[in-house]
């Protein structure tokens, strides 16, 4: 079991029936206060609490804007996983980040310090980020009204659309808090940083000067996420043949295998590739981002930066929900299947499948072709 499958079980096992015995205190029915109550001058600490992958920390990013903009003065700290603290770095608010996953007793000992004022749970599902929320001593707590056991450790319950952007369904949390959830995306959320390219990768890159580069993540979070090395390596050729592009593959060193794979189809083509999976932080592959000509990928968190980034993008959905956590505009294209049983992927799980048809039956001539419209 990896971690992430591990954290889900305990929050099952151990998370759960925690929640259901909190949730019987008699002293939580009469906790609460009133939105009519607050101003934002009363507010002197606010916790936004957001497990989960760096998908889920870049669409929570024109929420957590907002908040700081409604409350200048408030101290708000960001409970999330050590992975996500270059996303909040990138928005210039890694000094708001509480991990829980690195010190763990550190992080109970900076969360029961001094009570909050409010507590907002942007987690959908699980259990124990409802549990934070009720340590937080936070006299406002406001949460997704999804499931059913963790509901009473909360003082205010939002209700939560499944097929609404998830950019969106993040805002309302703010709504208890007299801030109207106005129409808002992600997209382009960080369009207006200028990262620097560190030196060592603009030589990695110079061998393939030309009209430009793609940026391709081929990797991908599950299996049923994947598509096959040898259709990205043909849309990394047409885009050669066609625009003059190389290919600059990314991703974790996780995804080292399937890079090479696609590396290797593309040299036996004639086609100017590199790999640098492993070799990038997050703030580095996004300023690699913001020189591309365009950004080809499965359904990511890589996927879900280059939309914030506002980079033209061409992203492959098959179990998620593209409505839900596509890119917004004309510059971000989506590839899917209209298949019966897709989207099937909901709260971190996904439906058993072994056909897998709705990446599997994606074409490289339909990638191509979305390609070919975004670069137009």
């Amino acid at each position: 079991m990896n971690r992430t499958g591990l954290l889900k079980a305990l929050d099952a096992l151990v998370g759960a029936p925690l929640c259901r015995l909190l949730g019987r205190l008699p002293a939580l029915a009469r906790q609460g206060g009133s939105r009519t109550e607050l101003r934002p001058a009363s507010v002197r600490r606010l916790l936004l609490i957001r497990p989960g992958g760096m998908g889920d920390m870049v669409l929570l990013l024109p929420a957590l804007r907002r908040l700081r903009r409604h409350f200048p003065s408030a101290d708000i700290r960001v409970v999330c996983e050590r992975r996500n603290l270059e996303v909040l770095k990138l928005a210039d608010l890694d000094r708001c980040a509480l991990p829980y996953d690195s010190r763990p007793l550190r992080f109970l000992r900076e969360l029961l310090r001094a009570p909050f004022d409010v507590a907002l749970d942007a987690e959908q599902f699980h259990h124990f980020s409802a549990v934070f929320a009720l340590l937080s001593r936070a006299r406002l707590r406001i949460g997704f009204k999804i499931n059913p056991i963790r509901n009473p450790l909360y003082t205010h319950l939002v209700n939560y659309a499944l097929d609404g952007p998830e950019a969106r369904e993040f805002l309302r949390l703010l709504e208890p808090l007299g801030i109207p959830a106005a129409a808002a995306s992600a997209t382009g959320v960080l369009a207006d940083l200028r990262l620097p390219l560190p030196p060592a990768v603009e030589e990695r890159l110079r061998p393939l000067a030309g009209a430009g580069f793609a940026v391709i993540h081929a990797g991908a979070s599950t299996v049923y996420k994947q598509w096959p090395a040898e259709n990205f390596a043909a849309v990394a050729l047409r885009l050669n043949q066609e625009n003059g592009l190389a290919a600059v593959l990314v991703g974790h060193g996780g995804d080292r295998r399937v890079n090479r794979l696609v590396v290797e189809r593309c040299a036996a083509a004639g086609c100017p590739a590199a790999a640098l999976e492993g070799t990038l932080s997050l703030v580095e592959t996004a300023a690699l981002m913001q020189r591309a000509r365009l950004f080809v990928g499965t359904d990511s968190g890589l996927a879900h930066l280059a939309a914030a980034l506002d980079v033209p993008s061409v992203v492959l959905f098959g179990p998620s929900d593209a409505g839900k956590w596509g890119g917004a505009g004309e510059r971000h294209a989506v590839v899917r299947k209209d298949l019966p049983c897709a989207p099937c992927f909901i709260f971190g799980y996904h439906k058993p499948c072994r056909a897998v048809a709705c990446m599997r039956t994606i074409t490289a001539a339909e990638v191509w072709e979305a390609c070919r419209r975004m670069l137009r």
